[in-house]
Parts: structure tokens; C-alpha cells; sequence
């Protein structure tokens, strides 16, 4: 059963889509708006009563998701129409108009009702403790099969704990709630998870392996068997603190009598280290013949004397570790660690003076004074005082295999955005993953991570926070402000989207942004950001022509015989200043009928092909400087010749006058002449 904790704890792969395009014809199901259902409601995931259409018989009941939350894509696809024994059944899931949002699309799940009441209600009290060998026979066991199930199907649940276990009259057994609805770990009991898990910011917990399904239960057991919470004194803060101290375990041996019969069971399964504790065949063997595998429960190591951080005393490397992790006062953080204090604490209080040197040496490489440098050094150096901690960076606890889902979900909350984005470009979590001890289980995550860390630290068109949030998170929607109304998690999707958006818009619009274009990078490697060539600048028909090209291309992977007639209309209208820039009238009528047929037909390509052909818009441009050449130099040739013939229009005259006065002066000579000859005569 060594398998069964190979699950890849990174997030959902490209396989897992969600298959949009076949779910959004409807429900099968009515769902009552006037019929709320608080039992089942979780984390802002309302639910309400629901009937099928078909006359299906039961009860059934709706989750609104919220469409900030990733979902488990695998999980829906897997579990849908399933009927296993021991599960919640998931009836049917789409995307649909939800009229309590004003029509924006949400993902709604359908569920059986279980028909029966909680083992616990929500402060966790039962009317008496359970008898052991009811908790074995009636809760271990059906949970136990129910999660061999899940694992045949590489799937796990991350939601396991008394208020959502049914006993179901109908089926005659325990059931497990549903598991869907949100983000795996988000609103699970900080008592039932693993202390790597409960440390953690609840939405960036991650997938849940197998392991951890095993702690749920254990912890679920002891529940039932001490009737109530075995802590109900301690708040969050100081349960989790107790257990840092401790152990998981300790925490219930030292406040209740536990049944010797279950002792070796809860002292299994609630081992804190995932390596010791019992996997899902151990349970198996132990319930079917009593087989106990060898356990030993690893407790910290204790310090000679407390040391206090924050005015807090810490006996154990771990207890402090965490408290040093967490604490928002970077620089006095710094400065603890670095304190004669804490090294002679170390050296002789807990002898790891071995420690100390490596400790040192973080802090030397990273001594200007910048703060994010110096929180850098001190995640570092708490990452080396206790590595099967989560990531802390400047008070944050994450895993990093949960930062994608926590970035998805808190996206708008800006401080909290930067200071994800922040770890993301640093080396802090791949230095985490690389410490931990089941390594291999993070390949995925590492991956991801490694290219997240140089896209977030690029800036333009396709990169950038956009960028990190869809490499990061498969399963997170678009977030572009053009599909605000409409869940998006598959290219195919966009184009039904903005075609819809174009249609009821009032104005048009340029129909891409920052957030399409990077959703569309991380989904399609084949998409070129040449295609956008233009679309920084100040050119309006340039900026045209560049949202032409990114929906041509997204039409060529989207099915649709009628077209994009809206889309194509409001692009044609957003190009017609570059149809009025055409000189030759013959011309420009040949384009703009070219255009309105594309329009009319409503093909991106189309209309793409009428603009690009030929170099249209260069040539005319082109042919206009050659006959305005032309123009100019008939137009000098015209004016020499008019100058030419006034030139010969002077010197003729000139010409004239000159021969006019040698006629006449030679005319006055004869005549002269001729009165002195007749005087002589």
C-alpha cells in the first residue's frame, strides 16, 4: 500500500480540464432558491434544495461554487454519476446563469441527500462517547473502504470529520460528505489535519495525499470516542502550539482514557511525520487480524531550558522554529537569531551547535539592509531549524504546492497577491520543496514553480502576475475583466464568452487585455505574442488589427459553424479608419465590400484575410508617393514649358523690334539718298 502515498501532491495537469463546453446546456435539477440549506453550506459555497427534472427519486441538494476557487476538476470528472458506497454521490455538475448573481455564470453541483443526521454536530458534541468496537466496526471500517475506493480512482477526499459523516438510513451505514465544493483543506479543522497542514494558511494547503485522509481519521476517531473535542479549551493559536510542543498524539493521551483496543490505532495514524504513520493497508490488516506494524512515536527534542521569543517560552527547536517563522518583525527576528542568546541556547541548551555556521552564513550572504533580503534569510534559516515546516515568508505559512489555488482564490486582495508574487520570484520555495524529505511527491509542483519564477519576473504582454497566477493554477478561471459574467477555464471558452459580451455591450470594445493573452500562453504553446504586434501602441486601427489576430487565432481552436457575426461586427467597425486611409476609390470600394461580406458572415479569418492580403494598405500608400511623384514632376515640366515660351515670346520680340529699326533706318538711308540724287540731278 506504499503506493497509495505516491499521489502527486501538485496540482491539477492539463488532462483535467474541466469539459466546459459540454456542460453549459443546464441542469437536470430545479433548484429552490427559497429553500436554503445552511447544514450543508461551506466557506461562502451556499447550498439549496434541489428536484430533478427527470423524476428521479430522493432529496437533492445544490452548491453554488464560488468562481474563485479552482476546482478539483478530477475529482468532478471522476465522481459524477458514480454511485460508490460510503461517498456523498455527486449527481451532475454545470456551468449555468445563476440569477442570484445577476446571470454571471457559476459552477453548481448536484448532490444525493444523506439521509440521515450528522455524527456530530458543528461544536462537535455527541450525546455520549461511541464504544470502541462501534467505532471500528461502524466508522473505521465503511471510511476505510471508501477511501481504497477514492485511491483506485487517484483520487483523495481532504474533508474527513464527524459533522461530515451521515448515517444514512437508506444505505445502512456511515457516509462521507461531499468534497467538492471547495479547495481542498480550506475549511477543514486545523485539529484534523496533519501539523504540516494545520500550520499552513488553509487555502494554500494543497491536494491532500492519502496520508493525510489516514490523520483525518484517526483524529475523527478520537473525537467519537471522547464524545466531544478533546480540547476544547484551546483555541487554534494554542492547540496547534500544544501540538508543535508535543505530538498529535500527546495531545489526547494526556486529557482522556483512551481505549487500550484503539491506543495502537490513534497512536498510528496520528503520527505528526507522514513517513510514520500508517498508510490504508496497515488500518486494513490491523482491522481484519489485529496486525499492528511497528510504530514509534517520534516526540521533538527537548531543551535543557525554555528560551523565550515575543515573550513566549519555547522548549523544543520546533516550537520556537515556528513561532521565530511566523513573527511579522523581520529585523528583530534577524537580530534573535543572530543573538548570543539564541547560539547558546542552541549549543548548549539543545547541543545542535552544528547548526549554527550554516545559520551564519545565510545571514552574510544577504547583508544590505533591504527587508525582503533579510525575510529571505530568516524563511531560510527557519526552513534549516525545522524543515518539515510549511514556507514562511514574512508571516505567511504556505505549501508551496498550494500557492496556485491561494493566489487564484485571494487574487483581489492585493497585499495579499504581492507577497505570493514575492516568494514566487525568489528562490524560497524551490529551496523548500528541495528540502523536503519526499521530494519526488513535489516534482510537479517544482516544475511548475521553476517556470512561474521567470514568467512573474518578465514584464509585457503574456507574463507578469497573469502569467505566474495560470501556470500556477491549471484550474484557475480567466480573470480578464471582458468575461466578468462568465466562467472560463478553457480556451474553446473565450469566444462563446466575448461573443456574448459583444452582443450586449453598448459600446464596443477592444476585445482582449494583460489577462486573456496570458491565459491563453499557458494553455496553448502554439500562440506566438508576435501575433500582438501593435497593440502597445497609439495606433487605434494597429490595436485593431492585433485583437483581430489573437481572435483568429482563437477561432481556428474553436468549433462553430455560424461564426462570430457580433465579434466581427464590432472588429469591422473598429477598422474602417483604416479602410478610410485607402486613396484609389476603386479600391477602397473593393475593400469595404470585402469587409461587410466578412462581416456579414461573421469569420474572424475572413476578415482577417481581407486586411492582410497583398500588403493592401503599404501599396496604396505606395502607389500615392509614385503618383504624387509623378504629379509634382509634370507639373515642373509644365511650368519650364510655360516659362520656355515666354522666354521666346521676349527674344522674338526683341528680335522684331530690331529688324523694324534696321528697316526703318535703312528705308530712312535710301530715302535720303534718293532726295540728294534727284537734288543733283
Amino acid at each position: 500500500m506504499a503506493a497509495a502515498e505516491d499521489i502527486e501532491k501538485g496540482t491539477p495537469g492539463s488532462d483535467q480540464e474541466l469539459e466546459q463546453s459540454a456542460r453549459t446546456e443546464g441542469l437536470n435539477f430545479d433548484i429552490q432558491l427559497n429553500q436554503p440549506l445552511a447544514q450543508f453550506s461551506r466557506l461562502g459555497t451556499p447550498a439549496y434544495a434541489a428536484e430533478s427534472k427527470m423524476g428521479a427519486a430522493g432529496r437533492f441538494y445544490a452548491m453554488v461554487l464560488d468562481p474563485d476557487y479552482p476546482p478539483r476538476t478530477k475529482a468532478l470528472r471522476g465522481l459524477r454519476g458514480v454511485r460508490m458506497p460510503g461517498l456523498t454521490w455527486l449527481e451532475e455538475w454545470a456551468v449555468v446563469p445563476w440569477p442570484a448573481a445577476n446571470g454571471a455564470q457559476r459552477l453548481i453541483c448536484v448532490f444525493r441527500r444523506p439521509n440521515g443526521d450528522p455524527l456530530m454536530d458543528g461544536r462537535y458534541m455527541a450525546p455520549a462517547p461511541m464504544p470502541e468496537r462501534q467505532v471500528m466496526v461502524d466508522v473505521v471500517q465503511p471510511v476505510l473502504e471508501t477511501l481504497l475506493d477514492l485511491f483506485r480512482l487517484g483520487l483523495t477526499h481532504g474533508a474527513i470529520r464527524p459533522n461530515n459523516l451521515y448515517r444514512c438510513r437508506d444505505q445502512g451505514r456511515v457516509v462521507l460528505g461531499e468534497c467538492l465544493s471547495v479547495p481542498p483543506g480550506a475549511d477543514q479543522p486545523e485539529i484534523f489535519e496533519p501539523l504540516d497542514r494545520a500550520a499552513t494558511e488553509p487555502l494554500t494547503r494543497g491536494e491532500p495525499a492519502m496520508s493525510d485522509d489516514v490523520y483525518a481519521l484517526g483524529m475523527t476517531a478520537a473525537f467519537l470516542l471522547v464524545g466531544k473535542h478533546p480540547a476544547p479549551e484551546l483555541n487554534a493559536k494554542a492547540l496547534l502550539r500544544k501540538r508543535v510542543e508535543g505530538a498529535s498524539f500527546m495531545l489526547l493521551s494526556e486529557r482522556h482514557r483512551l481505549p487500550y483496543s484503539m491506543l495502537e490505532f490513534l497512536r498510528g495514524t496520528l503520527q505528526d511525520d507522514s513517513r510514520d504513520r500508517w498508510t490504508l493497508m496497515d488500518i486494513d490488516a490491523w482491522l481484519k487480524d489485529g496486525t499492528i506494524p511497528k510504530t514509534k512515536l517520534h516526540l521533538p527534542k527537548m531543551a535543557g531550558w525554555p528560551m523565550e521569543f515575543l515573550g513566549e517560552p519555547h522548549t523544543t527547536l520546533r516550537s520556537l522554529a515556528y513561532t521565530v517563522a511566523r513573527s511579522t518583525d523581520i529585523e528583530g527576528a534577524k537580530d534573535f537569531l543572530l543573538s548570543r542568546k539564541f547560539r547558546n541556547w542552541m549549543a548548549r541548551g539543545l547541543d545542535e551547535e552544528r547548526m549554527l555556521p550554516a545559520l551564519d552564513a545565510l545571514f552574510g550572504e544577504r547583508e544590505e539592509k533591504s527587508i525582503d533580503k533579510m525575510a529571505e534569510a530568516v524563511s531560510l534559516a527557519c526552513m534549516q531549524l525545522n524543515p518539515q515546516a510549511p514556507l514562511h515568508y514574512k508571516g505567511l505559512a504556505v505549501n508551496p504546492a498550494g500557492m496556485g489555488t491561494a493566489l487564484s482564490s485571494q487574487y483581489d486582495d492585493p497585499a495579499f497577491r504581492a507577497r505570493l508574487i514575492e516568494m514566487v520570484k525568489s528562490n524560497i520555495p524551490l529551496r523548500w520543496l528541495g528540502a523536503q524529505s519526499d521530494a519526488d511527491g513535489y516534482i510537479g509542483v517544482h516544475k511548475l514553480l521553476t517556470k512561474a519564477q521567470g514568467l512573474a519576473s518578465r514584464s509585457g504582454w503574456g507574463f507578469g502576475v497573469e502569467r505566474a497566477l495560470y501556470e500556477m493554477q491549471p484550474m484557475a478561471r480567466c480573470r480578464s475583466t471582458l468575461l466578468n459574467k462568465y466562467l472560463v477555464y478553457r480556451v474553446e471558452a473565450i469566444l462563446p464568452a466575448l461573443e456574448e459580451a459583444a452582443a450586449a455591450a453598448k459600446e464596443p470594445f477592444l476585445p482582449v487585455d494583460k489577462h486573456l493573452v496570458a491565459f491563453v500562453m499557458s494553455r496553448r504553446r502554439d500562440f506566438s505574442i508576435g501575433l500582438l504586434e501593435g497593440l502597445d501602441g497609439a495606433d487605434e486601427f494597429a490595436k485593431a488589427q492585433a485583437a483581430l489576430r489573437f481572435l483568429s487565432f482563437l477561432e481556428e481552436k474553436t468549433e462553430n459553424s455560424d461564426g462570430w457575426p457580433e465579434l466581427a461586427r464590432m472588429l469591422g467597425g473598429m477598422l474602417q479608419p483604416g479602410i478610410d486611409r485607402i486613396l484609389r476609390p476603386r479600391r477602397k470600394a473593393e475593400l469595404q465590400r470585402k469587409t461587410d461580406k466578412a462581416m456579414e458572415e461573421g469569420k474572424l479569418s475572413a476578415l482577417q484575410e481581407v486586411f492582410r492580403q497583398g500588403g493592401l494598405f503599404e501599396q496604396d500608400q505606395r502607389e500615392f508617393k509614385d503618383a504624387s511623384f509623378r504629379w509634382r514632376l509634370n507639373q515642373t515640366q509644365i511650368l519650364s514649358a510655360e516659362n520656355d515660351e515666354r522666354l521666346l515670346v521676349q527674344r522674338a520680340g526683341e528680335l522684331g523690334s530690331r529688324i523694324a529699326f534696321f528697316i526703318t533706318v535703312s528705308l530712312s538711308f535710301i530715302s535720303v539718298a534718293g532726295i540728294m540724287v534727284f537734288m543733283l540731278i
